[in-house]
């Protein structure tokens, strides 16, 4: 693959090693709500003193989204921010574990979620540092990814694993036009996504990750970011 070009080309799992070449890590920080948003009502009113926030960063690939979001949340929320990020890629991860510049408060795993053996490493994080549950956890343009490798079921169960283990959860769903390229991609590849044409959540599965959340996982949306260039929103669910 040319790494010179904007040219995603065509990975099962998403896990594009020159990711940050076609999607900018700092535009999509400059797309985040201020503090209000990321604390629960009434630690947004007074002072959060030194009690660290907790992230899950899930899909962190090499970790650049990462770095930037903990600076964000350090400057913004003005306390310690700790974050672990977890990758299905453990190529990824080595790289995001060499250009930490912040080793003391970023961690990274090599973790599948639905594997409920790596997700122990997820638990262990907690149980680490006294902790029930993470203040946020992230989920940046990988429901796709989960969603076509694991069906409607997969993607339900990814979603409710995390919901549980977060007071907020951040979504940045892909559309159903990116399924659609990443079909056609792999197929120009000589593979393809069996599970596709088996789909039920298909052209409103922006729309079904959002009913899913909130019926079925008692979350309510308190933010939509505006459209990124690939029309992806961000949205903050509370519980």
């Amino acid at each position: 693959m040319d790494m010179r070009n904007n040219d995603p080309g065509a990975l099962q799992y998403g896990n594009f090693f020159n990711y940050y070449q076609f999607n900018s890590a700092s535009e999509r920080v400059k797309l985040l709500p201020d503090k209000d948003v990321w604390l629960p009502p009434s630690d947004s009113k007074e002072s959060p003193g030194n009690s660290p926030y907790f992230v899950l960063d899930v899909g962190c690939n090499c970790g650049v989204f990462t770095q930037l979001l903990y600076k964000y949340l350090k400057e913004n929320l003005q306390r310690p921010v700790k974050i672990l990020g977890v990758d299905i890629d453990n190529r990824l991860i080595q790289r995001a574990l060499e250009e930490n510049e912040s080793p003391e408060d970023i961690s990274y795993a090599c973790v599948d979620v639905l594997n409920e053996e790596a997700f122990e490493t997820v638990k262990g994080y907690l149980e680490l540092n006294k902790r029930q549950k993470f203040d946020v956890i992230c989920c940046y343009s990988i429901t796709m990814w989960i969603h076509l490798n694991h069906h409607d079921e997969g993607l339900q169960l990814f979603l409710k694993k995390l919901s549980n283990l977060a007071e907020l959860l951040v979504v940045e769903p892909q559309p159903w036009k990116c399924y659609q390229k990443a079909e056609r991609r792999l197929k120009k590849a000589g593979e393809t996504f069996p599970l596709f044409l088996q789909l039920n959540w298909r052209s409103d599965v922006e729309l079904q990750i959002q009913n899913y959340l909130e019926k079925y996982l008692d979350r309510r949306k308190i933010f939509e970011s505006t459209p990124t260039k690939w029309q992806r929103k961000i949205c903050f669910y509370r519980s």
